[in-house]
């Protein structure tokens, strides 16, 4: 069973868990092509579509409990989903996260700001103690956001990333 996470909130946004009555609000989000230029997966092809991933995503990890799935809707108080944040627990209180917003919220801190909201929540709710990313090299746009928020570029002898890739790492310290 899924073990449900809780919303979260900023000053500026509401992050609520994820369902799959956001699958319209988010196809209208996640249709859009410059999202796509630095990711490795394509948009949804319909509301439909969109509803079956949520659905999967938030059952909360696959039947062996091997991970745990957290995503959330992110939205400004009040107003439309304009992204999502999501982290994938992993053994050894380790989490990979990644974030996508729309293209008209890059550049007003609200990506930092959803992000840094679920990494807190997860390092005290779960006790994770890393945090990995996963980065196109010439993202420049997240890598910014990842370094604001305390990660760094590094190598680990378990993690295999295409050569356009790059791993960022954030070590919680108790």
């Amino acid at each position: 069973m899924a073990r449900a996470e809780p919303a979260l909130a900023t000053p500026r946004l509401a992050l609520e868990p994820l369902g799959t009555e956001h699958a319209e609000a988010m196809y209208r989000v996640l249709a859009q092509a410059a999202i796509y230029r630095h990711l490795d997966v394509d948009a949804p092809a319909s509301v439909a579509a969109l509803r079956e991933v949520y659905a999967r995503q938030s059952a909360g990890g696959p039947a062996d409990g091997s991970e745990v799935w957290c995503n959330w809707i992110v939205a400004p108080h009040g107003g439309p989903p304009i992204g999502y944040v999501q982290a994938t627990l992993i053994a050894r209180r380790r989490a990979w996260v990644a974030y996508v917003l729309e293209p008209a919220s890059w550049g007003r801190g609200f990506a930092w700001e959803a992000t840094a909201a679920m990494l807190a929540h997860l390092r005290a709710a779960h006790r994770i103690v890393e945090f990995r990313a996963q980065v196109e090299a010439d993202n420049a746009r997240s890598i910014r956001l990842l370094e604001r928020l305390g990660f760094a570029a590094a190598a680990h002898p378990d993690v295999e990333l295409a050569a356009t890739e790059r791993l960022y790492l954030r070590h919680e310290t108790r």
